[in-house]
């Protein structure tokens, strides 16, 4: 329907454009797709939408992911920066994360049905600068905080019940089957 009206309203100011394309065809390019499909992402418009999301985040994004689709996903396009697999229930949870964000690597959190409050400060990127370092405070701790850290949440949940105050925090990606990607 937005689409339709936005047509409808382009073609009432006189600007020209093609009608037949497609929303994904102009947010991404075709090497793109094609590096996303050696991913093993399906090649239904849901996913494809969902990686472009994937790619474009501000917030740092927690997927819903029942099938699993999105955790095989995104550990493929990850997997030569080496990213991090971990869920809160590690025991080496807060070391994994330090170090991914004081060496910029992405990181994946799996089994997200709440979101443990050490998180908030990296969720919220209350970075600081001293002395020339920009810093986060995680917990207790003062780290080191690389731009370059990305951080990924799944849930396999698809009834997962997230607070207002999370909902706000993050960029939520919904991987859940539909029936044209059966």
């Amino acid at each position: 329907m937005l689409m339709s009206n936005w047509k409808e309203f382009v073609e009432t100011q006189g600007v020209k454009f093609r009608a037949e394309l497609a929303l994904a065809e102009f947010l991404s390019k075709p090497n793109e797709r094609l590096a996303w499909k050696a991913y093993q992402l399906p090649e239904d418009d849901l996913c494809v939408e969902n990686a472009i999301i994937l790619g474009r985040f501000n917030r740092y994004p927690l997927i819903i992911d029942p099938a699993g689709q999105a955790l095989e996903f995104i550990s493929n396009m990850y997997a030569e920066k080496k990213i991090v697999k971990i869920s809160f229930a590690d025991d080496a949870f807060m070391k994994n994360l330090e170090t991914a964000l004081r060496f910029g690597q992405p990181i994946l959190v799996e089994d997200v049905e709440k979101i443990d409050p050490v998180l908030n400060s990296v969720l919220n990127r209350e970075t600081y600068k001293t002395g020339g370092r920009v810093l986060i405070r995680v917990g207790d701790a003062e780290i080191d905080f690389s731009p370059s850290f990305n951080m990924f949440m799944v849930t396999r949940d698809s009834n997962a019940d997230f607070t207002p105050d999370l909902c706000s925090r993050v960029t939520f990606v919904n991987f859940t089957v539909t029936m044209s990607s059966l």
